[in-house]
């Protein structure tokens, strides 16, 4: 899975319900506890600054350090 610079500013684009629908989304398939879901559901705007300043390198050196499964989750739910 690698992120491109056009699914990164997809990513930087989405608004705040989107994005907050994407996390929500993400936690569950990733099977957060409810807590955990909260939490980050809590931190939308820290996630946002995240990604606005990321870079694809940094992205995709982060995405590499998931499963294949969660990969394969994950570019599923955010349809890449």
């Amino acid at each position: 899975m690698e992120v491109t610079k056009e699914t990164l500013d997809r990513l930087k684009s989405l608004s705040d319900e989107q994005l907050r629908e994407a996390i929500g989304s993400l936690a569950d398939a990733f099977g957060a506890s409810p807590a955990q879901k909260k939490l980050a559901l809590n931190h939308t705007g820290l996630i946002r600054r995240k990604l606005s300043g990321a870079s694809e390198k940094e992205v995709n050196r982060q995405l590499s350090r998931l499963d294949p499964e969660k990969q394969r989750i994950l570019s599923e739910k955010l349809k890449w």
